[in-house]
């Protein structure tokens, strides 16, 4: 089964991010042009290959049994079985996660997109622990695992919801000299 190492998952995280990060700057562009089309081929794209990321990451079996979760059990106390593993890498893959694709969603729903994507975050979240909990993987189902990727999700949805709106395209409202020159016009 397919597994990595955490010193392999950093750099895999980090390049990703990398990426997404480039990513964003050219949708920001394109955001700015009004280029609606380009920004929904290029989300189109990305969208799926974030997926296979996705299952790439959270489902290959563990080497080895998860000692802070005994296995067939999911932890609903936050936070408390962390003490076997390094909480401060776990919390910022989780927090990360699903960024990208809150991130590329900002571009795509006009409305509602923050609550929208944060549902669709906590729905894809849970769809995982239950998976790692009914798989026999040696993954660990866990509630932090949900809270961070839920919480990870809003922010990033949020931050660019907020840039997809400062970086609209002007809108100039028509015509300003027939607007002047409108004697009804109040």
């Amino acid at each position: 089964m397919l597994y990595f190492p955490a010193s392999t998952v950093s750099v895999l995280v980090t390049l990703g991010l990398l990426a997404c990060a480039l990513l964003l700057a050219r949708l920001l562009l394109l955001r700015r042009s009004g280029d609606r089309t380009r920004i929904r081929r290029i989300v189109g794209v990305a969208l799926p290959l974030w997926s296979i990321g996705l299952v790439v990451a959270v489902f290959p079996a563990a080497p080895q049994p998860d000692p802070s979760i005994p296995g067939g059990t999911f932890n609903w106390v936050p936070f408390l079985a962390h003490g076997e593993r390094d909480l401060g890498f776990e919390l910022a893959a989780n927090l990360g996660l699903f960024a990208p694709m809150a991130l590329l969603l900002a571009f795509c729903w006009r409305s509602h997109s923050v609550a929208k994507t944060t549902l669709l975050v906590l729905g894809l979240s849970v769809c995982i622990e239950v998976n790692q909990l009914l798989l026999d993987n040696n993954r660990a189902a866990d509630i932090t695992d949900v809270i961070t990727n839920t919480a990870g999700g809003f922010v990033a949805a949020l931050g660019g919801w907020t840039l997809s709106r400062c970086f609209a395209p002007p809108d100039f409202g028509g015509d300003p000299v027939q607007e002047i020159s409108d004697p009804h016009r109040l």
